[in-house]
């Protein structure tokens, strides 16, 4: 397996391919609008806020992998969590999971070189993604909105 390949399974991973772990096609499956926004406490997350910073960092990361220049600098990770632009649920699940088949576009399409010259940030995005889906899984769990059927793939 090239290093092209392996890169691209983890994307396919954590977009909508359930393997060691639910991807997050999977972890968002039937969550209502009000179930994303529910906290337990101000000091956590909800799954809209997990997935809006998945969001802003899925494409910032993207952008750059594609050369787009930015000028973002984040100084407080805190604000990534934020949905500054207030998009409803099916909006934010729609763009999260663009950017993540965007993702796998490009990776499918640069070569192995190009690659090569993001493969630091590549392999970070996806340990965070995967984090991530993790907390969406648990708060699922902790609500009572998982099905115990859902789960991982060993047969991939």
């Amino acid at each position: 397996m090239t290093t092209k390949e392996l890169i691209l399974k983890q994307f396919q991973a954590c977009h909508n391919r359930d393997t060691w772990f639910v991807s997050l096609k999977t972890a968002l499956k039937g969550i209502s609008a009000e179930q994303a926004s529910y906290k337990s406490e101000d000091s956590t997350h909800s799954i809209i806020e997990i997935v809006h910073h998945l969001y802003f960092y899925n494409l910032l990361e993207l952008n750059r992998f594609k050369e787009i220049p930015d000028h973002v600098s984040v100084t407080d990770n805190k604000t990534t969590f934020q949905n500054p632009k207030e998009m409803n649920w099916d909006s934010l699940v729609y763009k999260i999971f663009t950017a993540m088949a965007d993702w796998e576009d490009e990776i499918s399409r640069c070569d192995q070189e190009y690659l090569e010259k993001y493969l630091e940030s590549l392999t970070y995005i996806n340990l965070h993604n995967a984090y991530h889906i993790g907390q969406i899984l648990q708060i699922r769990k902790s609500l009572g909105i998982w099905e115990g059927n859902n789960g991982i793939n060993y047969t991939f």
